[in-house]
């Protein structure tokens, strides 16, 4: 199970898993279903949530034909374009 979510990693172009990152996935058998996408998006948003790595992951599921509802990710606080 650890090779297929490293080779998602590698696919959207990310570092693999940790050890305690894949002690956190709970879905084990190596298919493209929701429970296996929910196991990715919950180690992609403890490692940041400001990049595109989630619409990465998304797509990609996307591209094999699955059909999945999208995990809402904290967005960035950070406020641009005021004067201080």
């Amino acid at each position: 199970m650890r090779a297929f979510y490293n080779a998602i990693l590698a696919f959207i172009v990310t570092s693999s898993l940790t050890d305690e990152e894949f002690d956190t996935c709970e879905s084990d058998i190596p298919v493209y279903d929701q429970a296996s996408y929910d196991d990715m998006a919950r180690v992609l948003a403890t490692r940041e949530t400001v990049s595109t790595l989630q619409d990465r992951l998304a797509a990609y599921y996307k591209a094999k034909g699955v059909s999945i509802s999208q995990a809402s990710t904290a967005n960035s606080n950070i406020f641009l374009g005021a004067v201080l």
